[in-house]
């Protein structure tokens, strides 16, 4: 009887896993950038739908979410950055990255090539150090909130 209830509960334990997501490149799962041998089936079971009103176009209403206050010129550059979920209780279209001294407007563009313009805001790093996005933001890009991925930072205009 003892061995029964042992066996049962590991199955019972082993069932539960099931429905974890191996996606993450640790678990040799997408990558950001993808891999060869994935399939267009692979890339759609492994993200994140878009949220409801979310276009794979640039949303130009962000534009002007994301023009306040002191933000100084768009952001001139060409750079890609490893971006991971920034302070979910802030609220709106931002980036906080290295890559700019001063608040700056941009293009964010995802693996999946979604785009959405935000507010970069400076933070202390190297230029090669990682970089966090608005939970807004990840939700506008489709990113799913626990991984790391690497974006592209695009001029705004």
């Amino acid at each position: 009887m003892r061995y029964s209830v042992l066996i049962l509960s590991s199955v019972v334990l082993l069932g539960a896993c099931g429905p974890l997501q191996w996606n993450s490149s640790v678990l040799g799962g997408r990558t950001s950038a993808g891999t060869a041998g994935e399939s267009a089936t692979d890339t759609a079971t492994n993200t994140v739908p878009l949220a409801p009103g979310v276009e794979q176009a640039p949303l130009d209403a962000a534009e002007g979410q994301s023009a306040s206050a002191g933000v100084t010129a768009g952001y001139s550059g060409r750079a890609s950055t490893v971006a991971s979920l920034g302070d979910p209780s802030q609220s709106g279209l931002w980036m906080e990255t290295p890559l700019v001294d001063s608040p700056q407007t941009a293009r964010v563009r995802s693996p999946r090539g979604t785009e959405v313009t935000l507010t970069l805001r400076p933070i202390g790093g190297d230029t090669g150090a990682g970089s966090r996005l608005s939970i807004d933001a990840m939700r506008a890009l489709g990113l799913p909130l626990t991984e790391l991925v690497e974006v592209q930072v695009l001029p705004a205009g």
